[in-house]
């Protein structure tokens, strides 16, 4: 088993410094190739030099994760995962009321009817607009609850002068 050592990003930062034009910095991540290249054209006219100041760190950091982790067995890594559900949405402004965003319909399992009585408990004129962006509802959905309700007649369409309608639950 072949033992790689991490790369220093100190140790990589003086190389490119003292003897970058050179490629010493690509020599020392074992970038061979754009190493020799660099010691042919003179840090390529000296432009790649000025980008690597730049790079460098990241270069650094890229080998010690390919070739770094598999060769040491003093690293630790550590996972964090952090996970909430929210049991309250924020309150969403419009334009003349405020709306309660409620929670999704996959969360509590009420079906879009009732998720949309929900919502105009709190705010008993709704359009569309308002219902889908406070709700995990999508278009067709909140669309086909709206005729229900409206079919049961428990809310009423209006169209406004520029065609907006907006619906009152009763």
């Amino acid at each position: 088993m072949t033992i790689v050592s991490i790369k220093s990003k100190g140790v990589a930062y003086l190389l490119w410094f003292f003897l970058g034009i050179f490629g010493a910095h690509k020599f020392y991540l074992e970038k061979i190739g754009i190493g020799i290249l660099y010691l042919l054209t003179g840090g390529i006219l000296g432009i790649g030099w000025v980008i690597d100041l730049f790079t460098l760190g990241g270069q650094v950091d890229t080998y010690n994760v390919i070739h770094g982790s598999m060769g040491s067995r003093n690293q630790s890594q550590n996972v964090v995962v952090n996970v909430t559900t929210p049991t309250t949405t924020p309150q969403v402004a419009t334009n003349q009321t405020t709306v309660p965003q409620i929670a999704s319909s996959e969360q509590i399992k009420l079906s879009a009817e009732k998720i949309i009585l929900a919502l105009a408990d709190k705010s008993p004129i709704l359009t569309l607009r308002q219902i889908m962006s406070n709700t995990d509802l999508e278009m067709e959905e909140a669309e086909t609850a709206v005729k229900k309700l409206i079919d049961r007649g428990m809310a009423k369409e209006s169209v406004d002068p520029f065609g907006k309608s907006t619906y009152t639950f009763e």
